[in-house]
């Protein structure tokens, strides 16, 4: 009952589930969602960039592309500038895709919102940051 790593984790799968339902008519995962979205902002991101800005491992981010290049939506190139590396781009379909989505992340929202409160809402969101950044591991 102590077991922070346990509370942390059974939090995360719950509101993990309450994503995937609200954006699986659009046959998208809250990763998936996510990864569309932080593409859509920008142009042509390394796997490893786009980790970062994940909160991701390199491995997790492999694992959400695949899927989403094969339909279609993400194109994936050499860098011309370190022909080791791999830029992600988000074709129009993923463009249109994400876009569709979008009212399925909001209904997530919607349904977070209304069941917490936006007060405890805000307390969370704002327990989260802070929490992060106090254990956030310097490298």
């Amino acid at each position: 009952g102590l077991c922070t790593a346990a509370k942390v984790r059974r939090l995360s799968r719950q509101i993990s589930q309450i994503y995937d339902e609200a954006l699986g008519a659009h046959g998208l995962t809250i990763g998936q969602f996510g990864l569309l979205a932080c593409l859509s902002r920008r142009r042509g991101l390394a796997v490893g960039a786009l980790a970062e800005r994940l909160a991701a491992d390199a491995s997790t981010v492999s694992r959400l592309l695949k899927p989403l290049a094969s339909e279609g939506l993400l194109r994936i190139t050499v860098d011309t500038r370190d022909r080791r590396a791999r830029l992600v781009w988000l074709t129009d379909a993923g463009h249109q895709r994400r876009a569709a989505a979008q009212a399925g992340w909001q209904a997530a929202q919607d349904l977070v919102e209304g069941r917490l409160g936006s007060g405890r809402l805000a307390a969370l969101r704002f327990l989260l940051d802070d929490s992060y950044e106090r254990l956030e591991i310097a490298e």
